[in-house]
């Protein structure tokens, strides 16, 4: 589950960051933030699942959990209040929806698929 998400997921931020590129809008800053959030959120949902967190001593699953959901919560505030946000306002309607499906897609696909 955990090779397949090292793959989508960051497909889906490359996907943000065409978006935003179509309407000359996208920063390097900007796509490595969702980037490295988002691999972030992925590595410490497999060291709190797998058990590997056992390598770095003594954390317990709630820590890695709460890493993760940091950087996924990163990518919603970006998405929904942050710079992403505001580049995707400048976008035709078609930018315009694509940016708002993919955010929900984000937000409720992620937040129910376990």
């Amino acid at each position: 589950r955990y090779i397949d998400w090292l793959i989508t997921v960051p497909l889906q931020v490359v996907e943000f960051y065409l978006i935003m590129a179509a309407i000359g809008a996208a920063t390097f800053a900007m796509f490595r933030n969702l980037t490295a959030a988002s691999i972030v959120m992925l590595v410490a949902g497999f060291f709190g699942e797998s058990g590997a967190w056992e390598l770095f001593g003594d954390m317990s699953t709630e820590i890695w959990w709460v890493i993760g959901m940091a950087g996924w919560g990163y990518i919603l505030y970006a998405l929904w209040a942050g710079d992403v946000k505001e580049a995707s306002e400048s976008g035709s309607d078609g930018v315009q929806f694509a940016f708002t499906s993919m955010r929900w897609i984000v937000s409720v696909g992620w937040a129910i698929y376990p």
